[in-house]
């Protein structure tokens, strides 16, 4: 009786996130997502909408929820405390647009869908300089991995599930065509291509920063096609690449015979798609690899030209939101 009183005097809004979050998260696959294209019909447009609608708090509420379980010097935290009212703006907005239940009210939800996404694109670095502060004031005296991890695993995972409605949206409102829109997964997504315009932009950075421009060779079956997301297969590859290049680059920069290239190998399995990337960087030291996927770990000694190959990653080096990536999206 005591607890039920007490959970009755919590705002209408916390109660609400506490009820929504005890309600499971709903897997959803890269066949999933491509199954659903713009060539559907309105009853199953609708019905795709209807499912986003009613999957996206619930994934919102349980990272809500663990907002709520934080030290209140980590809620407090100017950054932090941002991303938290973004999450429960994009809670509140997405509850409280009217059910979908047909065409005109898919449209109204798209709409807040699209607005709550184009809010969220700054989250990453809120949340990065929010982890400096701390770690400047705390050094390690609050842990915070895990609730990064579960932070990025959400993020990815709703921003792969509104881009990809948002596009199928888009395109299904404009009417049938030749080649159906398929969202953010590409049917055929060649790992090969994505490899090799990598290495010229990689290869063009280090140019400037080390005077040097590394080779990225690639072998094995290059005319992999997959079903995949081509934008993430991007980033992943990049962290990898760009920490290959620069371990290279200073390992072998002094060598007379040059600096030794950077391979990948696509090997495509009768159910898998693995890529092998290989370098000469000398490797790392045991007590480096059991903090490498550490928040805010960097194995870099020169900071200035690490900071700009870094180009895509966060938090510095190949991190836990790396390794957050590559689970979420069967790397």
């Amino acid at each position: 009786a005591a607890s039920a009183a007490a959970l009755a005097m919590l705002p209408a809004v916390i109660r609400q996130i506490q009820r929504v979050a005890r309600r499971p998260v709903q897997p959803v696959t890269i066949q999933q997502l491509l199954s659903r294209s713009s060539a559907a019909s309105e009853a199953s447009h609708v019905r795709h909408a209807a499912w986003i609608q009613q999957e996206m708090p619930v994934r919102l509420a349980h990272r809500l929820a663990d907002f709520m379980m934080l030290p209140h010097i980590v809620v407090c935290n100017a950054h932090f405390n941002e991303v938290f009212q973004l999450f429960l703006d994009a809670f509140e907005t997405l509850a409280q647009t009217r059910q979908v239940q047909d065409a005109e009210s898919a449209a109204d939800f798209a709409e807040a869908l699209r607005r709550s996404v184009r809010r969220h694109d700054d989250i990453v670095h809120k949340l990065q300089e929010g982890y400096g502060d701390l770690q400047a004031l705390l050094d390690d005296l609050v842990e915070l991995d895990a609730f990064l991890d579960q932070t990025f695993k959400t993020r990815i995972g709703n921003r792969v599930l509104a881009e990809n409605f948002l596009e199928v949206h888009t395109a299904w409102c404009k009417g049938a065509t030749e080649a159906p829109c398929t969202g953010v997964v590409h049917p055929s997504c060649q790992p090969a291509e994505v490899i090799e315009d990598l290495a010229g932009s990689l290869g063009r950075l280090c140019e400037d920063l080390y005077g040097i421009k590394p080779c990225v060779e690639v072998s094995g079956q290059v005319d992999t096609s997959l079903s995949f997301i081509p934008d993430h297969l991007h980033f992943m590859l990049q962290e990898i690449l760009k920490n290959a290049v620069r371990a290279t680059i200073e390992r072998h920069s002094s060598d007379p015979s040059g600096v030794p290239p950077v391979s990948v190998e696509i090997m495509k399995g009768s159910f898998d798609v693995t890529l092998k990337v290989s370098d000469c960087g000398g490797g790392m030291r045991r007590e480096i690899q059991q903090r490498i996927w550490k928040y805010g770990y960097s194995s870099t000694s020169n900071p200035e030209p690490s900071e700009a190959v870094d180009s895509g990653g966060v938090f510095g080096g190949l991190c836990g939101q790396d390794r957050i990536s590559f689970r979420q999206l069967a790397g």
